[in-house]
């Protein structure tokens, strides 16, 4: 259940300001009424549910202050994933890196955009994982979740197809140990992606909470 929740949202097929009901939620998934409540018990310290009472659960929709927190933090706590990457290059690691980027490469060429999109975030997960810190990967897989609801809800001028751009050198440096330029890479990234989006200009956003989930159950 959380699991659906938290792809849903990665994806974009969950949008900002969605709301949650129960029903909607046990219908789309085959679940049971307790285990919805659980899971949606759980979301709001995540930042990305949040619960209006007497009104239910709706997906966090950031503003552009948030936004601007959320891109920060990336940087922050992704700098210090990179360089730990980097410095203990792990064999495994450039393999997990490398194979991330080439599934992406084979799904642009496919015209499977949305699977792309899915693993060009996931290359920051991979990167986290790798990092040798359960807390700094468990950050960055919130932040990034919390990078598609920015997305999601506002204009993006540049387009996500720049999400992948400097995944190659980013794992060229940390195959080489290039530390310092690793580095400067991720911090360049992400601020990059920041500069596509325009903070002041929403999306309209609707939806079918029926088919957000269809074939992800």
């Amino acid at each position: 259940m959380l699991r659906h929740l938290l792809r849903a949202i990665i994806d974009q097929r969950l949008l900002p300001g969605a709301k949650l009901n129960e029903l909607g939620l046990m219908e789309a998934l085959g679940v049971g009424r307790r285990m919805v409540a659980q899971a949606l018990a759980r979301r709001p310290w995540e930042k990305l549910i949040v619960i209006v009472v007497n009104r239910g659960a709706y997906v966090a929709a950031p503003d552009a202050d948030e936004a601007r927190d959320i891109f920060t933090a990336r940087i922050a706590i992704e700098a210090g994933v990179t360089e730990s990457v980097a410095q203990r290059r792990q064999p495994e690691a450039i393999a997990a890196l490398q194979a991330n980027i080439d599934e992406e490469a084979a799904m642009r060429r496919e015209g499977n955009t949305r699977e792309a999109i899915r693993l060009s975030g996931g290359f920051h997960l991979v990167m986290a994982q790798h990092s040798g810190s359960a807390i700094l990967a468990e950050q960055v897989r919130l932040l990034v979740a919390r990078t598609s609801l920015v997305i999601g809800l506002f204009e993006n001028e540049a387009g996500l197809s720049c999400w992948h751009d400097h995944h190659q050198d980013l794992v060229d440096h940390c195959r080489e140990g290039r530390v310092n330029e690793a580095v400067a890479v991720m911090k360049s990234h992400i601020k990059e992606l920041e500069s596509g989006i325009a903070l002041d200009r929403r999306r309209p956003t609707s939806f079918d909470l029926s088919v957000v989930f269809v074939s992800h159950a």
